[in-house]
């Protein structure tokens, strides 16, 4: 118990005193022991509904037999036990979640109807569940009990010690596999995802699953259990195999619910195992890239989603069954449920299902944590659905918000209209219910909030140039070693091409000619006068570019600074196209500067934050906890393309996606805005080591103003519509 005084009456006795009910002829009461203490729990094999319940409530209800009411049993109990014997609201509340499971009947002429009637209201609800979990749809397809009741016999060996340790070597086999070609492994990845090769992953994934199912099922076989429902999950549209072993739930021993959770993944990854033995060893090839598909399938899915106790799969059941707590997410919200009960609306006589401080932890623990990440999950999947049919994926997010959203809503009002359990504190829940609305409209609507965006950059000391190459051509001399000071305009390096000088000379050939066929006419044919001006201007300009190209084949220093070229050794007779990027004066400083990125979604806050001259300031990686403030920042006018340094590129693994067709890796796939912010030397020095040297990648953070949380999901929403789907 809780440590709250028992309530012995309850205002709902009225409604179940006088009925006599029985527990369903096809109903089994199994005993089980959950840490240390006995539970029991209730089976009904024809409908394979379960119930799980303390002594206490055993004693209560193995004596419904029919021919006494509910009160006379309450009674006898209350006679033999008046300690532990539940009181009048425990028994409605157990009688009602008996009812809804369908393990009750009553000698009456409409208990027939009733029962019709619940079944009915059992199928919409798993119906309406289906509906709102759209990405988990369930279908039942055959019943394998009978096959898998023939086949064990001659898979028993499986549970033997010995095939234990063939499948520990077996997996230890395929780890070293993977271990001695790890190489080889990461490089295949990257095609994992790749159009050709989606086909062979799902039906190698398919095969994984299919296997993992009947472990399960023959697990169950193995222990005695029954297994009557086969079929398919649609997981996020895709048919996964699936077998019901619920009947696992009554297995006495928690070692062998234990091993059914465990047994989907034990074939799995002996599966798997085998599959990389014959990854291993063989070459490129069809057989190859299906060991491949298996192997990842087989082990990487079933690590990070079976066992995850997150999400209702195998994790979550191998928890429950390790922490011997039952329904771990149920209690964890009732855990929930029962501390707004308790704390807020002051409700008394209520059991929590957490026994002990650790347990209330615990239960609240799971409970937000499983919320979260399933709402995380949610999200992820929809998102990647709209990114290939948008259409599904705003119909999916739409039901999903409804049943995540709305129905929570009106269930909590059919809660607070007709919850028994706070009948006597209803006004305060009311009141308090109403409160908490609007305290979360007014933090979300109308108080303002800080905010702010983030950019990545690059950090140089003030003054740094790069030198690019203004134009192709070889390299012919060096004129300047790397480390060393260069001033304003001195020589760097030297380029020779052949082809431009060629270019230059047939470009004065044409002006000579030109100019000679222009005299010729003012002499011969005055209506020839003003088309060879034309041509004769035209080629002056041609050849003034030319000459222009032939001045940058001499490389000059940009600004005074240290010239770092750490290429420049091997220049010699290499080939250098128009755009290379050689190197970089490093300026004088004392100033640092530094140059932010800023994605065109963020545009407006850019500009928003700029007007209202908001602070800003930078973080690197590694030294996080080092903040070194912006003192002035200003924008670049106009749309950016070239990155101020590849570090920022897809191509050097930095965060900004470039262009394909850019060998470079400088030229962003989209253009953006560029933020050169100034840092002063002073907080450059602060505290233990340097935090700034050319060309270290950061993040600059923009403040912007404040404004209500509402206000700023909103425009994330939508920048995640225009960004994503472009409306």
């Amino acid at each position: 118990m809780s440590g709250e005084p028992r309530q012995i009456f309850s205002e709902s006795w009225h409604r179940v005193a006088a009925q006599k009910l029985r527990l369903r002829p096809s109903v089994r009461l199994r005993r089980q022991s959950y840490r240390g203490e006995p539970w029991f729990v209730a089976q009904d094999s024809f409908t394979e509904s379960f119930y799980r319940f303390r002594p206490e409530a055993y004693d209560f209800i193995a004596r419904l037999d029919g021919s006494v009411t509910v009160e006379q049993v309450w009674l006898g109990c209350l006679e033999r036990s008046p300690d532990t014997a539940p009181g009048q609201g425990e028994v409605v509340a157990m009688l009602a979640q008996l009812y809804q499971a369908n393990l009750l009947s009553a000698d009456t002429p409409g208990d027939a109807a009733r029962l019709f009637s619940r079944h009915q209201k059992r199928v919409r609800r798993e119906l309406a569940t289906q509906f709102f979990g759209i990405f988990f749809l369930r279908v039942r397809l055959l019943d394998p009990d009978r096959f898998l009741t023939r086949v064990w016999p001659w898979l028993r060996w499986l549970g033997t010690r010995w095939a234990a340790v063939g499948w520990a070597g077996l997996v230890l086999l395929g780890l070293g596999m993977v271990a001695a070609h790890w190489d080889r492994a990461v490089d295949q990845s990257a095609g994992v995802l790749a159009p050709g090769n989606l086909l062979l992953l799902y039906a190698a994934f398919t095969v994984a699953k299919l296997i993992h199912e009947f472990g399960h099922g023959f697990a169950v076989k193995a222990f005695g259990g029954e297994v009557h429902a086969m079929g398919v999950t649609f997981l996020v549209f895709t048919p996964i195999p699936y077998v019901d072993a619920t009947a696992a739930w009554s297995f006495r021993e928690r070692w062998k619910r234990v091993i059914v959770g465990c047994a989907g993944m034990i074939p799995e990854l002996a599966y798997a195992a085998i599959a990389a033995v014959v990854w291993a060893g063989t070459g490129t090839g069809l057989v190859n890239t299906i060991a491949y598909n298996t192997m990842i399938t087989a082990s990487v899915s079933t690590v990070l989603f079976n066992l995850n106790p997150l999400l209702r799969f195998d994790g979550y059941y191998i928890l429950s069954d390790l922490l011997d707590v039952p329904n771990l997410q149920g209690r964890s919200l009732r855990q929930w449920l029962h501390l707004i009960e308790h704390k807020v609306f002051r409700a008394r006589g209520l059991e929590s299902p957490g026994r002990t401080k650790a347990g209330v932890a615990g239960f609240l623990t799971f409970g937000a944590a499983s919320w979260v990440y399933r709402i995380i999950v949610t999200v992820t999947i929809i998102l990647l659905v709209a990114d290939r049919y948008f259409g599904l994926g705003l119909l999916a997010g739409i039901i999903t918000a409804i049943g995540a959203f709305i129905i929570p809503v009106v269930k909590a009002l059919k809660y607070l209209l007709r919850e028994q359990r706070i009948e006597r504190v209803r006004r305060r829940a009311w009141a308090f219910s109403a409160g908490a609305v609007a305290l979360l409209i007014l933090l979300l609507g109308v108080v303002p909030f800080p905010q702010h965006f983030r950019a990545p950059g690059v950090v140089r000391a003030a003054g740094s140039r790069d030198v690019y190459t203004a134009v192709a051509g070889w390299a012919a001399e060096s004129q300047a070693m790397s480390g060393k000071q260069v001033t304003a305009g001195q020589n760097l390096l030297r380029l020779e091409s052949p082809e431009l000088e060629l270019e230059v000379r047939a470009a004065q050939a044409d002006l000579q000619q030109v100019e000679a066929r222009e005299r010729q006419m003012l002499s011969d044919l005055a209506a020839g006068i003003e088309p060879m001006k034309r041509r004769r201007e035209a080629t002056q300009l041609r050849l003034t570019r030319l000459e222009d190209d032939r001045k940058s084949l001499q490389l000059a220093a940009p600004a005074t600074g240290q010239w770092m070229a750490p290429r420049s050794d091997d220049w010699a007779g290499l080939w250098l196209p128009r755009g290379a990027r050689l190197g970089e004066v490093i300026g004088p400083g004392p100033e640092w500067e530094f140059f932010a990125v800023v994605n065109q979604n963020d545009a407006r806050a850019l500009f928003a934050a700029n007007a209202a001259r908001e602070r800003a300031e930078v973080r690197f990686k590694g030294s996080s906890e080092r903040v070194l403030p912006v003192t002035g920042w200003n924008v670049v006018p106009g749309r950016q393309e070239i990155l101020p340094s590849p570090a920022l590129g897809w191509n050097a693994h930095g965060p900004i996606r470039v262009r394909s067709d850019d060998s470079h890796g400088i030229r962003a796939d989209q253009p953006f805005f560029l933020v050169v912010g100034r840092i002063p030397a002073d907080f450059a020095q602060e505290g233990p080591g340097p935090v700034l040297w050319q060309g270290r990648t950061g993040l600059m953070r923009f403040d912007m103003p404040w404004s209500p949380l509402l206000v700023q999901w909103v425009r994330s929403f939508r920048q995640l519509l225009q960004e994503r789907y472009r409306i």
